[in-house]
């Protein structure tokens, strides 16, 4: 580098750093982010980004890569961290939902009367269910005729004379004989009571029974603080579920549905979006310019600070400069 390059160097690299100075930085990061602002403006975002390179990125960072162990870790920190916080303890339901909210829901449940009948009917045609309700009637009737007979109630010495029959009956098996009974007809009539209780749940579990049961709920719950969870989860749980979560995910995340809606849905977003600017997208989010500037300026000013006083700035500048006062286009200009 010649003398007079390299008094060019020194100043030139004096100036820049000029421009990082506590006493300046505010003003040349204001100048510098409005003006990137200033022609973002005018630059939609189809015009600078592809939708395949949005989608190819998607894809690789939120589908192909599994979560790491390290964010296992922080998610599971930080969801023990919020069961266990005090805040729980002194923080109520009706706090952090409104009872007309509530309403609202449980409106929009009850407005859906086909899919009201659907989990019903699937529910009842469930061989689960008609075994219970088998052994439920069969429990009514066979305690009825025992214990519950109004003939024994009313007739005096009856209910003397029924369990003197009833040993009996035990002893001489008549007593097996009739429990067979009762249960081949529940069995020959198990489909009959089933659509019998199916009816009946249709016409108990209306709007307005919902609404009632909702009510009863929402008056149960709504002083109980968060916490009242605490005793039914421990940490094990939560361990269960988060890695029974992960496993689930990464599952899902390998399907050729996860693969083709993420593709999907950023296609519909950037169809529909992608022909205004990333200024006007953020105002969205309640991000204004004005916002976005202050928001920089408060990280990025110690930021730099410490760039500078590490000579960090000094250094990369020192890269670009040198290179360009050393080249042979500089020497010549020089003379």
């Amino acid at each position: 580098m010649t003398p007079k390059a390299n008094a060019l160097f020194n100043a030139h690299q004096q100036h820049l750093l000029a421009q990082f100075a506590p006493e300046q930085v505010e003003a040349t990061l204001n100048q510098e982010i409005n003006a990137f602002l200033d022609w973002s403006q005018t630059q939609p975002i189809n015009a600078v980004v592809k939708l395949a390179d949005i989608q190819s990125i998607a894809q690789r960072y939120i589908l192909q890569q599994a979560v790491s162990t390290g964010l296992h870790q922080q998610i599971s920190h930080l969801i023990k961290a919020a069961i266990n916080s005090p805040l729980n303890d002194k923080t109520y339901i009706h706090q952090l939902i409104e009872h007309k909210d509530y309403l609202a829901i449980v409106d929009k449940i009850a407005s859906h009367e086909q899919l009201r009948k659907d989990l019903i009917h699937t529910a009842v045609g469930n061989p689960v269910y008609a075994k219970l309700l088998s052994d439920i009637v069969y429990q009514a009737l066979n305690d009825y005729l025992v214990n519950e007979n109004p003939l024994a109630k009313k007739v005096p010495g009856m209910s003397s004379l029924m369990k003197m029959g009833k040993g009996i009956m035990e002893s001489t098996g008549g007593n097996a004989a009739i429990e067979s009974a009762l249960k081949s007809y529940l069995h020959k009539n198990t489909q009959k009571i089933v659509d019998i209780s199916e009816k009946i749940l249709l016409k108990t579990l209306d709007a307005k029974q919902i609404h009632h049961v909702a009510d009863q709920l929402w008056h149960k719950i709504k002083g109980a603080p968060l916490s009242i969870g605490k005793q039914y989860i421990a940490d094990s749980d939560i361990d269960f579920a988060i890695n029974e979560g992960l496993k689930v995910w990464n599952h899902f995340r390998q399907t050729t549905y996860a693969q083709e809606m993420l593709n999907e849905l950023i296609a519909a977003w950037f169809n529909t979006f992608a022909d205004r600017d990333g200024v006007s997208l953020l105002a969205d989010l309640n991000i204004s310019r004005e916002q976005l500037v202050t928001e920089i300026l408060v990280f990025a000013q110690p930021v730099i600070a410490q760039m500078l006083a590490s000579g960090f700035i000094q250094q990369r500048i020192d890269v670009q400069l040198k290179a360009f006062y050393d080249s042979p286009v500089v020497a010549e200009l020089l003379g």
